[in-house]
């Protein structure tokens, strides 16, 4: 007996192909890590892949087009003993992470911050990131040293985070801050740290010396 031809309806081919779709992109996603529909899903492969197991919230998000490619969107997201600064970006196959950086917070302090140095081709740029206790900060200042042993003589370039730059939640201020690289290339091979200064409307003020500073290059 001759099997009958199955005709399917413009309705079911319209599922059909969705269906296989689905799956495509759940293959991509899942097991090739690539084609993400939203920025956040890229973060979150990312972290796994760091190796931060921690459920952490996002609590800021900043676009920074042009800093290392042409979309480039920060996510800063808070676990309990973490801080975790990732950076995505849209290609034609959906949207891929270009790095993530985990700061432990598990010490504690009015003060978590960290700083990324990145590097594309010609384009530098320093990232910095972190959380301070309370609502009242009236300066924020992020700051690279330079120390000139030889000639006796230290080197300071500031950075002022501004408003923009900074998210008030849950009592705390987080904030995202991208600087280009400010050292001139005569000093570019002394050693240098990042100093991060908090001052507050009372006049005291808060400091977080030596930031971890993490590289990315992509």
């Amino acid at each position: 007996m001759k099997k009958e031809k199955r005709l399917y309806t413009r309705r079911g081919r319209a599922l059909r192909a969705a269906a296989i779709a689905l799956a495509l992109l759940l293959f991509c996603n899942g097991v090739l890590h690539i084609g993400f529909l939203l920025p956040s899903q890229a973060f979150r492969c990312a972290e796994r892949r760091q190796g931060v197991y921690e459920r952490e919230k996002i609590v800021a998000r900043r676009w920074e087009p042009g800093m290392m490619h042409a979309t480039d969107r920060l996510f800063l997201a808070e676990g309990k003993n973490s801080l975790t600064l990732g950076c995505t970006y849209l290609t034609p196959y959906g949207w891929d992470p270009s790095f993530v950086w985990a700061l432990d917070t598990s010490a504690g302090g009015d003060v978590q911050a960290g700083v990324i140095a990145m590097g594309r081709g010609d384009k530098s740029a320093l990232v910095f990131f972190g959380r301070i206790e309370g609502t009242d900060v009236e300066y924020l200042n992020a700051n690279v040293r330079v120390d000139d042993v030889e000639n006796s003589h230290v080197y300071y370039y500031g950075h002022e985070i501004g408003n923009t730059e900074r998210v008030v939640r849950n009592g705390c201020t987080y904030y995202i801050c991208v600087a280009p690289e400010p050292v001139p290339e005569e000093l570019s091979r002394l050693p240098r740290s990042y100093v991060l200064v908090v001052n507050r409307p009372d006049g005291s003020s808060d400091h977080a010396f030596e930031l971890t500073a993490g590289v990315s290059w992509g």
